[in-house]
């Protein structure tokens, strides 16, 4: 059934991404060209439901929109669901956006005080920078998002238009722009000041300029988008929910794209802490409570998780070595991470088997790792996962991939002599 599918490597590549691909770079997702194609190639001619259970960036489901099909878009993290939600802005809005900009400088004008010494912008920014992005945070809120001045932007993200969600995406590149410094060689990750006196302090002159050059660059990337990316009558739901809980009915979904998080005990949370401070995430008190839920968090959970038989033999039998290897911390640490990742993805792809039709398809992209020297064969793991669920493989290409994060944790070469992996599209049909 899937034999007629297109199927190119879905790795990043800066170099060919076209317009609102490189809005917000996104370490763990595939290329949009890749998922154009795949999705283009499927060739449905009614009117299909397309579901991406791990949008992250959202480059499937607007890929999916292009393709007239009614797309749904899900992720646990809020930063998440406002840059999938961006990508969906027709460019038919183009020559809207410098006069929304005209307005969003006007309101910022006069900027006050941060509103509270609990503001999680002052993690990074002394008072006065922290005050100048909120004003501009405000500004877009009560514009485009809602007239109520003290509702918070993060519990809007699931509510939140395409063009709101655009300028909050320049918000958060201007902030990250401006946090260079604090953002190591791991793509992953961000750190914070160490004391109070090296918080950094942009003038405000220098924000909202910033914001702006964001603003003026993000638009000018929708003037060289192909004129057949035409998403103006885009029908797509873009949701703030986990994959282990999906708001879909059963037996509705006829094709599922997506990349679940990687096996490498990524810190999502973290990585977009800045971000979620923009909307105004108590990163202090609430941070913890969503790394926990986020699918392969580097922490613990506080009621033990055990492994099943259900998950199949590949599995088992890492779980198995990883248990028993002799690094440091390799049973009390490293295995429980592992087994709440694969609980997660087996709850996850129960989900997703109950939301997809009979004889549907479900494409899952999947890149390999390691535990030292204990190779995690993620393709096998999803597929024995899968055919537990009722979702049979009918196709699986394989792209040998030079490039990992092995290459920047140092401490891993002593195991391993390569950072070679193994990126998988893997095809299921629904019996």
């Amino acid at each position: 059934m899937c034999d007629h599918f297109v199927i190119t490597n879905p790795k990043r590549r800066s170099s060919v991404a076209v317009g609102r691909d490189e809005w917000f770079p996104y370490y763990a997702g595939f290329s949009g060209a890749f998922a154009r194609e795949l999705i283009r190639s499927v060739g449905l001619s009614r009117r299909p439901t397309f579901m991406d259970p791990w949008n992250g960036g959202g480059t499937s489901t607007s890929a999916a929109a292009l393709y007239g099909y009614r797309a749904l878009g899900f992720d646990i993290n809020p930063v998440m669901a406002v840059v999938g939600k961006a990508l969906l802005l027709p460019r038919t809005e183009l020559p809207s956006l410098a006069p929304l900009l005209a307005e969003i400088t006007k309101r910022t004008a006069v900027s006050g005080s941060v509103r509270s010494d609990l503001d999680p912008l002052l993690a990074w920014f002394v008072p006065e920078a922290a005050a100048a992005i909120r004003a501009i945070d405000r500004a877009i809120h009560i514009l485009l998002v809602s007239a109520n001045p003290v509702a918070n932007s993060v519990e809007s993200a699931s509510k939140m238009s395409a063009i709101a969600a655009f300028f909050y995406v320049a918000l958060f590149r201007t902030v990250r722009h401006l946090l260079a410094r604090f953002r190591p060689s791991n793509p992953t990750w961000i750190t914070r000041p160490s004391c109070l006196r090296s918080r950094i302090r942009p003038s405000i002159a220098d924000i909202r300029s910033s914001f702006a050059a964001q603003v003026s660059d993000m638009s000018a990337t929708l003037t060289v988008e192909p004129r057949e990316w035409d998403l103006t009558s885009a029908d797509c739901i873009i949701k703030v929910a986990s994959s282990e809980s999906l708001p879909v009915p059963d037996n509705t979904v006829d094709l599922v794209l997506s990349s679940p998080p990687y096996c490498t005990r990524i810190d999502y949370g973290v990585a977009t802490s800045a971000e979620l401070a923009v909307l105004g995430f108590q990163i202090a008190d609430r941070l913890r409570e969503l790394r926990g839920a986020l699918i392969g968090t580097p922490t613990i959970q506080a009621i033990p998780v055990l492994p099943d038989l259900r998950w199949g033999v590949t599995c088992s039998a890492f779980l198995d070595r990883v248990l028993h290897h002799p690094t440091r911390a390799a049973k009390s640490y490293y295995y429980k991470t592992y087994v709440q990742y694969f609980a997660a993805i087996a709850r996850s792809i129960s989900e997703i088997a109950r939301c997809v039709k009979p004889r549907g398809t479900c494409i899952i992209v999947v890149q390999d790792s390691y535990f030292k020297n204990v190779r995690a064969d993620l393709a096998a793991m999803f597929t024995e996962i899968a055919c537990a669920n009722k979702l049979m493989l009918s196709r699986q290409v394989d792209f040998p991939m030079s490039q990992t994060l092995v290459n920047i944790n140092t401490k891993s070469r002593r195991y391993r002599s390569s950072s070679s992996a193994i990126e998988s599209v893997l095809c299921f049909t629904k019996n």
